[in-house]
């Protein structure tokens, strides 16, 4: 609201700040008799009228005031220029600065032609003797009208401008927000996956192996230890995961829940940016292995091609990741997030049942960012 009024205020001011000193050249030039009376009371009237255009004007025109005023100003105008002579001229300068500040688009049109029409017949029929004068006038007006409306039409792109850097500025923190809020459902929503199955192995084991449910308890706090420290990271830097580390804790994780896990992968050759984006996918997808897949063993290759890196991961499960019902909202995580992530990438995503169980296949440019 302060901003639309402010840019409101921009756009008369110069109405407001113009009128009286173009009004002072009359005022100072008052002859004697009845003609000073008159010319006064003229020179009051087009001050009254500007003072209420540019104090009522708006771009939205609702306001009856200003074309009242308007129309007050510009016959005040043509009556004291019967009775004037050069010294009206700043007059008509203001009449012109008035103009585009209450008509826009076509009715400015109009107003400009109803300008050069009316000094053709003012010049031609009223007072032919007077016709130079009358066309510069008109030439004044006109030069008026468009100055003011080049200088509106500036400030309104100004503006539009800060308005759109203000909206760019919100879209921002919301994508922001987002990609924060998809890294920490990835980031946490494995790692308690895997405390929740090592807690499971210990009341498991606790009777039967102690040594083992000690061993898996022991993980569990190193579990939680680290996810601490990625929470830290994450607020801090939101750090990028590394491949080779998603690989090591992904087997570890498997083997933990009783899934075999064949991993045929070597993150040495997979450059840092892709490894950060695949590390990501590899995270999404074991937890969906963890969660819902009641798999009995997981397959992980990485394959370097050409023009790209695949990540490819396979369960031999019942399927993949639990869907949210119907009109339940989206979350940012789970493997829409995921393809939000690595399609900014410039990668893909394909997650599918095989019908023998489900796989996940990941592919990342050699260039982060563009496509193959």
């Amino acid at each position: 609201m302060w901003r639309a009024a402010g840019a409101r205020w921009q756009r008369n001011i110069s109405v407001l700040i113009w009128s009286p000193v173009l009004l002072l050249g009359p005022l100072l030039t008052l002859g004697s008799g009845w003609r000073a009376v008159f010319q006064l009371a003229l020179v009051v009237v087009i001050g009254g009228s500007a003072l209420v255009i540019g104090l009522t004007a708006s771009p939205d025109g609702r306001d009856p005031r200003p074309y009242v005023a308007l129309t007050i100003l510009v016959a005040a105008a043509f009556a004291g220029a019967t009775h004037a002579d050069e010294q009206w001229l700043p007059v008509w300068v203001l009449v012109g600065n008035a103009v585009p500040v209450v008509l826009r688009g076509r009715r400015l049109s109009m107003a400009a032609a109803v300008v050069v029409g009316g000094s053709a017949w003012a010049a031609w029929y009223v007072v032919p003797h007077q016709a130079s004068r009358v066309w510069t006038e008109a030439f004044v007006v006109l030069l008026a009208i468009l100055a003011n409306t080049a200088f509106t039409r500036l400030l309104e792109t100004v503006a539009e401008l800060r308005r759109t850097r203000a909206e760019l500025a919100r879209v921002a923190v919301a994508e922001e927000r987002e990609r924060f809020s998809r890294d920490l459902h990835d980031l946490l929503g494995h790692t308690l996956s895997v405390m929740v199955v090592k807690a499971q192995a210990v009341r498991r084991l606790a009777a039967t192996d102690p040594e083992a449910a000690a061993a898996h308890a022991a993980d569990i706090e190193h579990v939680g230890r680290t996810a601490l420290l990625d929470v830290r990271q994450t607020v801090d830097a939101m750090r990028a995961p590394s491949l080779a580390e998603e690989l090591a804790g992904a087997r570890d994780a498997l083997e933990a829940a009783g899934i075999r896990a064949v991993v045929d992968a070597d993150a040495t050759d997979v450059p840092e940016d892709v490894g950060a984006v695949l590390a990501w996918a590899l995270r999404e997808a074991v937890t969906n292995v963890l969660r819902h897949s009641g798999a009995s063993s997981c397959t992980i290759t990485v394959a370097g091609r050409a023009d790209r890196t695949e990540l490819v991961v396979v369960d031999d499960g019942v399927g993949g990741p639990a869907r949210p019902a119907e009109g339940a909202p989206a979350r940012a995580g789970g493997l829409d997030g995921l393809r939000d992530r690595v399609s900014a990438a410039g990668g893909w995503v394909d997650a599918a049942s095989t019908g023998e169980g489900f796989r996940l296949v990941a592919g990342v440019p050699a260039r982060v960012g563009v496509r193959p």
